[in-house]
């Protein structure tokens, strides 16, 4: 059993170090991820075709689904300091080569090592690293604020960035501004990797109560997967994720059904990125109070009411405010689930030490849901001729998919219930001392 921590703030101790992970975790993605955002000038300036950049997508999606299965063991075996510095640097560099605009391939070498140094060696590591820096009673406020977090930090450097690319491509030229928007980052990464090389104080690895020693621990991976908490937490995370990665097909459903124009149903899209830090700063501060589990329900009931609202919200244009309010409560509820799929392990007994191992089978079983929710979504479009009755099956869907999510977290909350009270005991008794 792990041990219940608290009494004073671990967390407030380590707020700076959670800040430098909280950018971290959020900027080692842009530059494997802003070939969408600049898509007409990377194909033009790299000399591609379409399905060449389709294919930069499919192999870092590719790679990192056999990294998301391969990175925990890594997170176990080594210390997370090393294996996040390395990835942060070597991210950055790839950036680098990238500025020389080199043959396709290259390119295309590039996004597979971008796969392995964001997702094998960073993502668990910095799983681990999160939850290291808070007690018991504080890892829904740790985890919270480190997606809120990230949801901030994306919305400022996308929009200063996107200044920049728009002043530089009419100041000096094109090409100019992409290679702008690449230093920019890639010596961000580097940077990053630097400090959390000096400022991540790496925890006390406990050999004790069947710490991996090796990459692959059979006896540790068996354990893991026999525990039920597993199996729900991979529920958990599915449900929702499906949701956060279907949330783009309400732009087209407001322009079809409600009548709006494109820019207003673009806004509604974008409008999700100012709920995220709402959602996962609520939900971070609550789950401490309240516990991790419970908030987590709370949402997933939240999210339900919001996907059945925008069902049966009446596709007229003056009904587009409602709309408004339940693609609203959608967008927090789903990203405060988010910010919870990891909070929730300290309520599910695994100790520190395999926290990398679990996350090796919950993370990429759990969002597997990112391969099939498009698949369903473009069969249901398609099957009902774009109509709005296609929209309606595939939210039906989501909505069914909240309900198990909700009975797999009620079982959940049935299952931990001895260590939730535990936990609440230590809280009071820490607040007392």
């Amino acid at each position: 059993m792990s041990e219940i921590k608290t009494g004073a703030s671990k967390l407030k101790k380590n707020m700076p170090t959670l800040i430098i992970l909280i950018i971290s975790g959020a900027l080692i993605y842009a530059l494997p991820y802003f070939r969408s955002y600049y898509y007409d000038s990377f194909v033009k300036l790299f000399n591609i075709n379409n399905t060449q950049m389709g294919a930069l997508g499919s192999a870092f999606g590719a790679t990192s689904v056999v990294a998301y299965c391969l990175g925990g063991f890594c997170a176990d075996r080594w210390p997370a300091k090393y294996l996040m510095t390395i990835s942060l640097v070597t991210t950055g560099v790839c950036g680098f080569v990238l500025l020389l605009y080199p043959p396709y391939p290259v390119v295309f070498a590039i996004h597979l090592i971008w796969g392995i140094t964001s997702i094998l060696t960073f993502w668990s590591a910095l799983v681990k690293a999160i939850r290291s820096l808070a007690n018991s009673d504080e890892q829904g406020k740790a985890f919270g604020f480190f997606e809120g977090g990230r949801g901030l930090v994306n919305m400022v450097q996308s929009a200063l960035i996107l200044a920049l690319f728009g002043y530089m491509s009419k100041a000096v030229s094109e090409k100019a501004a992409l290679s702008a928007v690449i230093i920019i980052y890639s010596v961000i990464c580097i940077l990053l990797g630097l400090l959390v090389f000096f400022m991540f104080k790496e925890p006390e690895r406990e050999e004790s109560e069947g710490a991996p020693t090796k990459l692959f621990d059979m006896k540790i991976l068996k354990r893991v997967a026999k525990m039920p908490t597993t199996w729900l937490q991979i529920l958990i995370i599915f449900c929702s994720y499906a949701m956060i990665i279907s949330y783009f097909y309400i732009t087209p459903y407001a322009t079809s059904v409600f009548g709006t124009s494109a820019v207003i149903a673009a806004a509604l899209g974008y409008f999700s990125q100012y709920c995220r830090p709402i959602g996962c700063f609520v939900s971070g501060i609550c789950a401490d109070k309240f516990g991790s589990s419970k908030i987590c329900a709370i949402s997933f009931v939240i999210m339900l009411v919001g996907i059945l609202g925008v069902i049966f919200t009446p596709g007229q244009p003056s009904m587009i405010w409602m709309l408004l309010i339940f693609i609203a409560t959608i967008y927090a509820s789903m990203y405060a689930i988010q910010s919870m799929h990891f909070a929730i392990m300290e309520e599910g007994e695994y100790p520190l030490e395999i926290t990398g191992t679990a996350t090796a089978i919950v993370t990429p079983i759990g969002y597997s849901a990112e391969f099939f929710m498009p698949i369903i979504g473009g069969i249901c479009l398609d099957h009902w001729n774009n109509t709005a009755q296609g929209y309606k099956v595939f939210f039906g869907i989501l909505a069914g998919l909240a309900v198990i999510g909700l009975i797999a977290n009620f079982a959940w909350m049935a299952i931990t219930k001895e260590k939730r009270m535990e936990i609440k005991a230590s809280k009071m008794q820490s607040k007392k001392a």
